[in-house]
Order: C-alpha cells, then sequence, then structure tokens
C-alpha cells in the first residue's frame, strides 16, 4: 500500500513537473525531451541487445563494443547535439 502511494505521488509530481514546463515552454519542450530519452533507450537498448546475442568470443564482443561507441559517438556528436541545440534556442526565444 506505501509503495502505490509513493508511486502515486511520484507520478504526480513528474505529470505536475511536464505540465508546467509545456505550458512555459510551449509542446517544443515536449519534442526536446522525447529526443533525449530516445536517444538514450534506443542507443542503449540496441547496444544491450546486439552484444547478448554475439558468441561469446572476447575479440567479437570488443571489436562491436568499439565500434558502437564509436559510431554512436559520432551520431550524437554530429547530429543529435546540434538538433538539441536548435530545440534550446527556440525555446530561449519564448
Amino acid at each position: 500500500m506505501i509503495i502505490k502511494l509513493i508511486f502515486f505521488v511520484l507520478l504526480g509530481l513528474l505529470s505536475y513537473w511536464f505540465y508546467k514546463n509545456i505550458k512555459k515552454y510551449g509542446i517544443i519542450w515536449m519534442a526536446k525531451a522525447l529526443l533525449q530519452i530516445g536517444i538514450l533507450i534506443l542507443f542503449m537498448g540496441g547496444f544491450l541487445k546486439i552484444f547478448i546475442s554475439l558468441p561469446p568470443n572476447i575479440y567479437i564482443k570488443c571489436t562491436f563494443f568499439i565500434t558502437y561507441i564509436w559510431c554512436t559517438v559520432g551520431i550524437n556528436v554530429n547530429f543529435m547535439i546540434p538538433l538539441i541545440k536548435v530545440i534550446d534556442r527556440r525555446l530561449d526565444k519564448k
């Protein structure tokens, strides 16, 4: 019962925080938040799913790890971070 109450209070506070930020910054804030959460979930989830399915060869796993991190950093630095900065600029104007 206590856990349900704590979960309900946390969910209420999170919903209130989302409401205030959307009211203050508009729907663009929601796009930014979803983009950042999506980056984390997609890249980490994709990594774990592929890494677990690899054969138990240490060289293959190390090669995959280095290549995946290199590509992920490249995508985030060259595409996602500038996109988030553009959204931040639009939020600052409002």
